[in-house]
């Protein structure tokens, strides 16, 4: 169990690194979205890495350096704030979901109006 929650950890963290510095498909959105959305969306992805940044130390946290007999409130707090961060990338996520599905609507209509 130890290597394969290290590994998760580690490509958690990665997957924040790439999000926050590197990914720029949210970017290439901004031809066919309005410039506030377009906005909104690249701030909610860059927040979601900030999350997956945030995440992947407590997570290894929880695996490796609390054990549950000898602290069991730091464990559980832990445990907590693994929740909590897990919570709020999945409201990130849900947001820019919405967002595409506006798109998408707005996309449809402007084809449906144009034949």
């Amino acid at each position: 169990m130890q290597p394969l929650s290290t590994i998760l950890a580690l490509l958690i963290g990665i997957a924040g690194w790439y999000y926050l510095f590197y990914s720029r498909a949210a970017e290439h959105l901004a031809a066919v979205e309005s410039h506030r959305l377009n906005r909104l969306r690249v701030w909610l992805r860059r927040a979601g890495g900030l999350v997956l940044l945030l995440l992947a130390p407590v997570f290894f946290a929880g695996f490796h350096t609390v054990d549950p007999h000898d602290n069991p409130d730091a464990f559980v707090a832990v445990w907590v704030v693994v929740m909590l961060l897990l919570g709020v990338n999945v409201l990130l996520a849900l947001v820019d979901v919405g967002l595409t599905w506006k798109l998408r609507r707005q996309r449809l209509a402007a084809a449906r109006s144009d034949s």
